[in-house]
């Protein structure tokens, strides 16, 4: 759905609302939510009033939800270096310790615990991050001040409308040459695991949530139009209306990812609806077992940090490793037997299953789950208890296994019962995960 006139687009400088505005009185342009008037479409007093009347430029989430990131990073940064702390004053208290009585396995764990935690950590922080809106540049929040990047360095705004919940996100990218100044690494991550950037592309991915949202986007229009030297802001060259961002509309509004992952052609389909043949897109093995890589590597880093940070009350032996290793091969063969599983049901019941689209779709129904069990291995290597991640573990599977029906359901157009089967399957696989994580650990 496209945004529509009446609600963000109308707000923009040079929107087709205030186009309309302005093709009705050529020489006088009425700002939007302002109402005093500007002689000519001067962009440069258009950008300042703006900035003017913009709560001096800075533009934040509501302060309980920054509030309750923060704490939630805090806590997690916080308990991790306590307990990398504890661990060396107990290792160095020992008669004889010295330097290199801190090199253990035990003390591997918690370091390695500790720089899960830091990512864990920034990916929060960063995820609400505020702005700060000057001439020079779009200022991004960090830990430590503010990184400023020129409206000359920013591409077309990218805006993905979610009707159901009265939301938009927007990624604003930076052009791919430009420079960052320190590293960082949020700025490439987020956007691509919430699926708004290209390949090697940076940038920073906001909601509506932020206070102030349709005045924030006045604001980097008028500028983004000013550094490209429009005369008048030009919407269709500086805001893509039609994007898909996958993992962030599969969280904010799973049905519509649904829909759009069980979409198939009508020249395939038979009278029922149903398709009669797998012409899913085409599937480039590497590049999608590449990131099943990634998934996959969720249980085994829980897994490690647990097993190195009880070293000392249980000492690692080799077999332990054989079982990591196998707990990442599970994980990898999880997407095509999940995929074989969801095709036999459709060969079942309606007579073809879709094998191609399934990869792909069920490559995205496993993110929500991926990013808590990460999340877990984070709450393990801060010292915090097992049993936390556990849980968080197993919401993700039942949570993977409920997006799994949904999509079969959709697929197939099956009721409840006949999609069990392959809910079923998907469970099952997911749960002998965990029991190996528990029966190893």
């Amino acid at each position: 759905m496209r945004l529509q006139p009446k609600s963000l687009i109308s707000a923009l400088p040079g929107g087709r609302g205030n186009r309309k505005q302005a093709t009705a009185d050529s020489d006088v342009a009425t700002l939007p939510d302002i109402g005093e008037p500007l002689l000519g479409p001067n962009l440069q007093s258009l950008a300042a009033e703006l900035h003017q009347a913009a709560l001096s430029g800075v533009f934040e989430y509501p302060r309980g939800v920054l509030l309750g990131a923060r704490i939630v990073a805090g806590i997690l940064l916080v308990a991790s270096f306590v307990q990398l702390g504890m661990m060396g004053l107990t290792i160095m208290r020992e008669p004889g310790a010295s330097v290199a009585s801190l090199l253990t396995l035990s003390m591997l764990g918690s370091v390695l615990g500790l720089v899960l935690v830091g990512v864990i950590s920034a990916f929060i922080f960063n995820l609400f991050a505020s702005l700060q809106v000057t001439p020079q540049g779009l200022g991004v929040s960090e830990l430590f001040g503010w990184r400023r990047i020129s409206w000359k360095d920013i591409g077309v705004l990218r805006v993905m409308e979610l009707p159901a919940s009265s939301r938009y996100m927007v990624m604003v990218p930076f052009k791919k040459e430009t420079k960052v100044g320190a590293p960082g690494p949020m700025l490439s991550l987020i956007p691509r695991l919430m699926g708004a950037a290209q390949s090697g592309e940076r940038g920073v991915l906001i909601t509506s949530d932020l206070k102030n949202f349709e005045r924030l986007l006045q604001l980097i229009v008028s500028y983004l139009a000013q550094a490209a030297g429009q005369a008048t802001p030009s919407i269709e060259t500086l805001v893509d209306e039609d994007v898909t961002m996958p993992v962030a509309q599969l969280v904010f509004e799973p049905g519509a990812a649904l829909a759009r992952l069980t979409r198939s052609a009508r020249a395939n389909e038979d009278f029922y609806g149903v398709s009669v043949a797998d012409t899913g897109p085409s599937i480039v093995w590497p590049k999608v077992m590449s990131v099943q890589l990634v998934i996959a590597l969720g249980p085994v880093a829980l897994l490690l940090v647990d097993l190195l940070r009880r070293n000392d009350e249980r000492p690692i032996v080799p077999m332990h490793f054989a079982w990591l290793v196998a707990l990442l091969i599970l994980g990898l063969v999880e997407l095509p037997f999940v995929a074989r599983v969801v095709q036999g049901v459709g060969d079942l019941m309606v007579g073809s299953g879709q094998y191609k689209r399934t990869v792909l779709a069920y490559l995205e129904l496993q993110a929500p789950r991926a990013m808590l069990v990460f999340v877990g291995a984070a709450v393990v290597g801060a010292g915090l208890p097992t049993a936390i991640a556990q849980v968080l573990w197993l919401a993700g599977i039942l949570l993977t296994t409920l997006l799994a029906t949904r999509y079969v359901r959709k697929l197939y157009y099956l009721p409840l019962t006949p999609a069990l089967l392959a809910s079923i399957g998907t469970f099952i696989f997911q749960a002998s995960l965990f029991a190996v994580y528990v029966g190893v650990r």
